[in-house]
């Protein structure tokens, strides 16, 4: 999934992943991944990230949701440990190295399967 052409007008890059990390149930980790991720995509952030642990009535839909706003745009997760399952979205008007940002994902969150989807933004 590596972009062969630059550009210049950013990615969208959208990770569903399967992780059996209960990592993806702790809002401190889930803080500093998205601070890390920040930097490994060489991004700036212009907030600190927002993680809040949602608890609904059906506890499979229970999870934590986090996001950051970067000087670039911005990157949202949001987990289901319940499920196993995360949603990550990183919109940016930068574009950067996919195929590193998709390593770092895979290590950190553990991964066991991925589906990923990379729209180049911009109008053509």
């Amino acid at each position: 999934m590596k972009i062969k052409k630059t550009h210049r007008k950013g990615n969208h890059f959208i990770i569903d992943g399967y992780s059996e990390n209960q990592t993806i149930n702790n809002k401190k980790f889930i803080k500093q991944f998205l601070i890390d991720l920040t930097k490994k995509i060489k991004m700036k952030s212009i907030s600190k990230p927002l993680v809040v642990n949602y608890k609904a009535r059906n506890k499979s839909e229970s999870g934590i949701s986090g996001a950051i706003i970067l000087a670039e745009s911005s990157i949202i997760i949001h987990t289901y440990p319940n499920k196993n399952l995360f949603f990550l979205d990183i919109f940016s008007c930068k574009e950067f190295n996919i195929n590193k940002t998709k390593q770092f994902i895979i290590k950190k969150l553990k991964l066991k399967k991925l589906k990923t989807k990379l729209i180049k933004r911009g109008i053509y």
